[in-house]
């Protein structure tokens, strides 16, 4: 999926949220707090952060182009919550 795709389907789906705030009894910051941070654990996990780096090393050298896919599909979430990091940003600026 390209990267412009994600993002404008990351936007859709905070305009759903918002929509869905207003006919429901929803709270729309807790709402995209908690998808973002969902969003960011995902990613985290994804990626191999959380192991050690010789771990890191060495499913890079048994199997170079699985890690390098996981790395890219992990920037990709981060990519789709780039628009939920927008709006807690705008919600603590203003």
């Amino acid at each position: 999926m390209k990267k412009v795709h994600l993002f404008l389907i990351s936007i859709g789906l905070i305009v759903l949220i918002y929509l869905l705030t207003v006919v429901t009894n929803m709270d729309f910051l807790g709402t995209i707090k908690s998808a973002s941070l969902a969003l960011t654990v995902l990613a985290v996990l994804f990626s191999g952060v959380l192991g050690s780096g010789d771990r890191q090393r060495g499913n890079y050298h048994s199997n170079p182009t699985r890690t390098t896919k996981v790395v890219l599909d992990s920037w990709k979430i981060l990519l789709f919550a780039m628009p939920f990091y927008l709006v807690l940003l705008l919600d603590t600026l203003f």
